[in-house]
């Protein structure tokens, strides 16, 4: 029997811009094997694999090479996959069982609104490896437990980032997001994300990193609304609105193809 994947840019209302996930639709759980094995045929950042459960639908991640605890851009994408193809309702909310808790996911016209847990970063001295794989000078080095954020001086440092990914990798966490004030009116805040932990050099868009970015600029610019750019090649737009410990995460998505799988 064939099973049928949905690959979406999410993010972004372009094709191919924003950050492709494949969403796998299920009537019941998956062998794990199985989804590692997709996950790493699909060879994207990120496969969700979806299925009914009491009260909502459980939803796991898995990159090519190992299985996450929260991916923002996959439960958008699927979010998205779900109202599309009618599996619920378009005024119903998503929702997700996932390793991180309960995710609920609303439409908003053309956007989805996602409720994420707010990951404020501890300031942390910069580790070495965490210097040398940047090779630049931070304003702010922070830890969430599960992510590096680095705060340099300006938007065009973020842009103009070549990290020495070996440097990087030997981080005992290795994830790092970089991020600046925005230099242009549009956006609050731009920001770079390096995912070596889950095998990924560089994440186009990452809604889990705005987790910590959403809390982190609101102490700096004292409010709670914000719309950030993420800088990658394919580049995408986040909305963020912190909500005491919760973060609200806004982003369009588009499919782009359909595959059928027949193993």
């Amino acid at each position: 029997m064939s099973t049928q994947l949905h690959v979406v840019d999410a993010f972004t209302d372009k094709s191919f811009t924003g950050n492709p996930a494949a969403v796998c639709l299920l009537s019941e759980p998956a062998d794990e094997s199985w989804m590692r094995l997709v996950a790493r045929e699909m060879n994207l950042s990120e496969t969700a694999f979806v299925h009914p459960v009491e009260a909502g639908l459980s939803l796991r991640w898995f990159t090519p090479t190992t299985e996450i605890a929260l991916c923002g851009h996959a439960t958008l994408a699927t979010a998205h996959i779900l109202w599309n193809t009618g599996t619920i309702r378009p005024e119903e909310p998503a929702r997700f069982l996932t390793k991180s808790g309960w995710l609920t996911c609303r439409r908003d016209g053309s956007w989805i609104e996602m409720d994420f847990p707010a990951l404020m970063p501890t300031p942390m001295p910069a580790p070495r490896e965490l210097l040398g794989g940047l090779a630049v000078q931070p304003q702010f080095v922070g830890f969430t437990g599960c992510r590096w954020v680095v705060e340099v001086a300006d938007a065009e440092s973020v842009r103009r980032l070549r990290p020495d990914f070996q440097q990087l990798g030997r981080l005992e966490v290795a994830r790092v997001v970089v991020t600046a004030a925005s230099d242009v009116p549009e956006y609050d805040f731009i920001s770079r994300n390096f995912a070596l932990a889950s095998g990924v050099n560089e994440d186009p868009v990452t809604g889990s990193a705005h987790c910590a970015l959403g809390p982190f600029w609101q102490s700096k610019l004292g409010k709670s609304d914000f719309t950030e750019f993420q800088a990658s090649a394919r580049g995408g737009v986040v909305k963020v609105s912190v909500r005491g410990d919760r973060v609200l995460l806004g982003g369009q998505a588009i499919t782009v193809s359909r595959v059928e799988l027949l193993a």
